[in-house]
């Protein structure tokens, strides 16, 4: 079909209360005319028939739509320098016909952002970390409840010295090591199943710590503490009192020495001390007479003990802020 654009010599103005007049005007002359000059002039092809728009009642944006097959004819401008609205000019034979949209074509997604496919889902369980696990003790005595241990091992029964190395129990089973091991002094005549008042042997066995003391003020640990006096005892004489703590100025139901201990008065080797529950009343059998007594993890002075268990005073320190009653701590004494 065939399109004219008109450019003549009148141009449209004015949108006046809402409506929309157009009016046609011609530059003025040096005389009045008698009768209406010709808006203007334009060329038509036989085939073609001009019609005029109607101007809409708004103002809006003119939408240009150029048919595909459309031919378009330039009119000469007159001498007059004023405009009128384009308007199309359709062929008879198709007004009512709508150009077809260009279609442009999808472009091909880029290597590297085409879709990727979805992982397959897989019904198994998400991951879970294992429980931590820690290694088997060197000692195959009952724990009990614990869950932090203190070994004490040697070679065999008739060394003097141990090997000194403290536990806590691991999440996923086992143990796991807490701090470095050290050398321990125990009993001059090394380890015994059977200690007893005449020997100086370290008992052998599984035994619960349940208490602390010591010369100096309480260094931070969990368990009772007792910082003794000149008045306070360790009593090793056979009777109602035997293996226990006592405290006593004067008119004492024991003996106030041999073979009692004067607590107070024992350093550096009571300056902090652990109580090693073998033969006392909390002990699984209580107290048997004669049996042994006064065993101790103290402090040591570097030389082979009664019976005790004797480290440095700093690692003894660092145990001691360890251990504490709700870990239900033990102590394993043995060899390997």
């Amino acid at each position: 079909m065939t399109v004219g654009r008109v450019i003549g010599g009148l141009a449209a103005s004015a949108a006046v209360a809402g409506g929309a007049v157009v009016a046609l005007h011609m530059n003025k002359a040096s005389a009045p005319r008698t009768e209406p000059a010709a808006a203007f002039s334009m060329p038509v092809t036989p085939s073609a028939h001009v019609t005029f728009a109607p101007l809409p009642t708004r103002t809006a944006r003119p939408t240009t739509s150029t048919p595909t097959t459309a031919a378009r004819t330039t009119v000469a401008p007159a001498a007059t320098s004023t405009t009128i609205r384009p308007v199309a000019v359709h062929s008879s034979a198709s007004s009512s016909v709508r150009p077809t949209p260009t279609v442009r074509p999808t472009p091909a997604a880029h290597p590297s952002t085409a879709a990727r496919p979805a992982p397959a889902r897989t019904s198994a369980a998400p991951h879970v970390a294992a429980a931590a696990r820690g290694t088997a003790l060197p000692l195959h005595y009952s724990t009990g409840s614990a869950t932090r241990v203190i070994t004490v091992t040697a070679p065999s029964r008739g060394r003097t010295t141990a090997r000194l190395q403290a536990w806590t129990k691991a999440s996923g089973g086992g143990w796991r090591k807490y701090g470095t091991a050290v050398t321990a002094h125990i009993g001059a005549q090394g380890m015994s199943t059977h200690p007893s008042e005449s020997k100086s042997a370290t008992p052998m066995g599984s035994f619960t710590l349940t208490q602390a003391f010591g010369y100096y003020t309480d260094p931070g640990t969990s368990l009772p503490y007792l910082k003794t006096r000149p008045s306070d005892w360790w009593i090793s004489q056979a009777g109602p009192l035997y293996n226990t703590h006592q405290r006593c100025a004067s008119n004492c139901r024991f003996n106030r020495g041999s073979p009692n201990e004067h607590l107070y008065y024992e350093r550096p080797y009571y300056g902090y001390a652990v109580v090693i529950d073998y033969n006392t009343r909390n002990a699984p059998g209580g107290v048997r007479q004669g049996a042994g007594s006064a065993f101790f993890l103290h402090v040591t002075d570097g030389a082979p003990t009664a019976g005790c268990i004797a480290i440095s005073q700093s690692k003894l320190v660092t145990l001691l802020r360890w251990l504490m009653p709700s870990a239900h701590p033990r102590i394993l004494i043995g060899t390997t």
